[in-house]
């Protein structure tokens, strides 16, 4: 597990080509309050000319990040110049809004080499797309996707790789399925959807998940059924459990739940008990009925399709170390996945992070395998394989100033890498590569 993270160079390269975008969507860590302002631009020739070294051994090379890829001069420059060092079998796309493609745009692109394109599209529903895309509009994301596929198809391209990415929230799940059917119909051949992470306190309402893991939403189960089969709801916890004269009702729910955390705690799982009984088990499911159809039509319909995790998995994955990840700000700073590239808050399980991000040193200093090869960012990856970690987001303690405060030093573990309060591993989440 996680061989790519250990090999001498990066396997995947997600490199930010600007930070400039012609779009304020919701899901994007440009609306949120701890970004940084005023850094937006595009990154030089020289600075993407300093990462050829790595051309060679990708897999893939992703061309977003913080910003619109089409918006930059010179995205089918960089696209040559990655095409003739990279190997035949390695992978050359970016995610787009998808507002500035047109036929000749495509056409374009395709000519210098791209191999994958994903287009931002969450809704079939006009105003509700304009509510989530702000300053998009539902016809101009669906020209793209048309364009592209007509484009593939003059070239000859059978080889290209259309596809559409839905963020995945309460007031769009029950539209899965039709959007997967309208990719399919469109010529897309696959399908990314990935839940919601909120940058804005007035986007929590719209997640379709909670934070509380797997195993403890399991426990929870079984303890509540076998709180009915005795005729008391252990929901009533948090209001019963200070009461210095309990009746025996009251008496038996605090029991349950005590025994409740002392099982989690002899397993090892980690439980927000208040949080844990306010969950809302028809969320769960309708997330659960969506993603289930949504997949039988991509399966009818022969498109691949990534699906997220209902709710955080205990086991943790890291896509971005275990894929031998390396991100790259449009300044030419080495990062090691999306959670750490930039600095910004979220509201990750409810709880306000502020998140500072992880620079492993600059190709304006040292060139990128030299980067790779350093001690300390060949720490961090062989450290996060370890996922030693705690899970802070279903502490009773969410969130301690060990992982609150944006300078990060080390959690209640002692581990020196931020990845306890990191939902991205949990399955939640889904992107391009």
């Amino acid at each position: 597990m996680g061989e790519k993270a250990l090999l001498a160079y990066p396997s995947r390269l997600v490199v930010e080509t600007t930070t400039r975008c012609n779009l304020a969507c919701a899901a994007c860590p440009r609306q949120s309050e701890g970004m940084a302002s005023g850094d937006w631009g595009d990154m030089g020739e020289d600075v993407f000319r300093a990462l050829e070294p790595a051309f060679p051994h990708l897999d893939s090379l992703v061309l977003s990040g913080l910003g619109e890829p089409l918006l930059h001069p010179g995205l089918e420059l960089f696209i040559r110049l990655a095409r003739r060092s990279m190997p035949a079998s390695g992978q050359i796309g970016f995610q787009t809004n998808g507002l500035l493609v047109d036929r000749e745009r495509a056409l374009g692109l395709l000519d210098a080499g791209l191999d994958r394109a994903c287009v931002s599209l969450d809704s079939l529903d006009p105003e509700l797309f304009r509510g989530i895309r702000a300053g998009g509009e539902l016809g101009a994301a669906s020209a793209s996707v048309e364009a592209l596929g007509r484009a593939a198809r003059d070239a000859g391209r059978g080889d290209f790789f259309l596809g559409i990415e839905v963020v995945a929230r309460k007031s769009n799940l029950e539209e899965l399925p039709d959007l997967v059917r309208w990719a399919a119909m469109k010529g897309a051949r696959f399908v990314v959807v990935s839940q919601l992470l909120p940058y804005g306190r007035e986007a929590l309402a719209e997640a379709a998940y909670d934070a509380s893991l797997d195993l403890a939403r399991e426990l929870l189960g079984r303890y509540r059924a076998e709180g009915q089969a005795r005729g008391v709801d252990i929901g009533r916890y948090p209001e019963v459990f200070m009461r210095y004269d309990k009746d025996p009702e009251e008496r038996e729910i605090v029991s349950l739940v005590t025994r409740m955390q002392d099982e989690a705690q002899a397993r090892g799982i980690s439980l927000n008990v208040e949080r844990l009984l306010r969950l809302d088990p028809g969320l769960a499911e309708r997330a659960r009925a969506a993603f289930g159809a949504a997949a039988e039509e991509a399966a009818a319909r022969g498109l691949d399709i990534s699906l997220p995790a209902v709710a955080p998995r205990s086991a943790r994955e890291c896509e971005f170390v275990e894929g031998g990840s390396a991100f790259v700000s449009r300044s030419g700073e080495i990062h090691p996945c999306y959670f750490l590239w930039h600095r910004y808050d979220c509201f990750a399980g409810g709880f306000e992070k502020r998140v500072a991000p992880r620079s492993f040193g600059s190709l304006a200093e040292k060139g990128i395998l030299e980067l790779w090869n350093e001690r300390a960012f060949a720490a961090f990856r062989a450290n996060v394989l370890r996922y030693e970690y705690p899970y802070c987001l279903n502490c009773n303690l969410a969130l301690c100033d060990y992982v609150q405060l944006p300078e990060f030093e080390q959690d209640c573990h002692m581990n020196a890498e931020p990845c306890a309060a990191c939902l991205w591993c949990t399955g939640l989440f889904r992107c391009m590569f």
